[in-house]
């Protein structure tokens, strides 16, 4: 058990945002991202992120209701 959303997600490859918690709003998404394995994901069940300025970090980001990633449009469906 950690206490802050920077030691949980230390080494791990996505993060869950299952709440509209405020705490969430005000990360330092850049710090996460860069103790974070790679490729590093964000699956947004909220819309409470800004997935844009996530992306730009390096971030691939899922948000419910909201497009994908472009170059994941393009990928062909699994079999």
């Amino acid at each position: 058990m950690v206490w802050d959303a920077y030691s949980a997600t230390k080494d791990a490859h996505g993060i869950c945002i299952l709440t509209e918690w405020d705490e969430f709003k005000t990360l330092d998404y850049k710090k996460i991202y860069d103790n974070m394995q790679k490729p590093a994901f964000v699956f947004d069940g909220r819309n409470i992120v800004n997935a844009e300025k996530l992306r730009e970090i390096g971030f691939i980001v899922y948000s419910i209701g909201k497009p994908l990633d472009p170059w994941l449009k393009d990928m062909p469906a699994v079999a």
